[in-house]
């Protein structure tokens, strides 16, 4: 059986696919690293400020979308690179788009950009 995005969608490697979730720590600085939290998973993972687009606020800030507050929804876009398990629960493995990092995430909480 494949990994299934939110919409249904087979997901592959090599994929692009958006992440989304909730914002539920920032740190400090002028790029500070954002912990994300994507529906149907109790596990966060991290990111470059840059790596995530917000859809609340416009005050200034690193992030596309400028609003990098805790509780606030976001997308963090990326490669896939691995993908482990089946059905939505899968776990993808993600090159992030901006910085590069690797997170892992669900993939019935992303959705293959097509």
């Amino acid at each position: 059986m494949a990994a299934f995005d939110l919409k249904g969608h087979t997901v592959n490697i090599g994929d692009q696919i958006s992440i989304i979730g909730v914002i539920t720590a920032v740190g400090s600085g002028s790029n500070p690293t954002v912990t994300v939290q994507p529906p149907l998973s109790a596990n966060t993972f991290t990111v470059n400020a840059q790596d995530i687009t917000t859809y609340e606020g416009t005050a200034p800030g690193p992030a596309r979308g400028n609003s990098v507050i805790v509780g606030n929804d976001c997308t963090t876009t990326g490669i896939v690179t691995g993908i482990s398990g089946s059905g939505n629960t899968a776990t993808l493995t993600v090159q992030a788009a901006v910085s590069g990092d690797v997170i892992s995430a669900p993939s019935g909480a992303s959705y293959v950009n097509q």
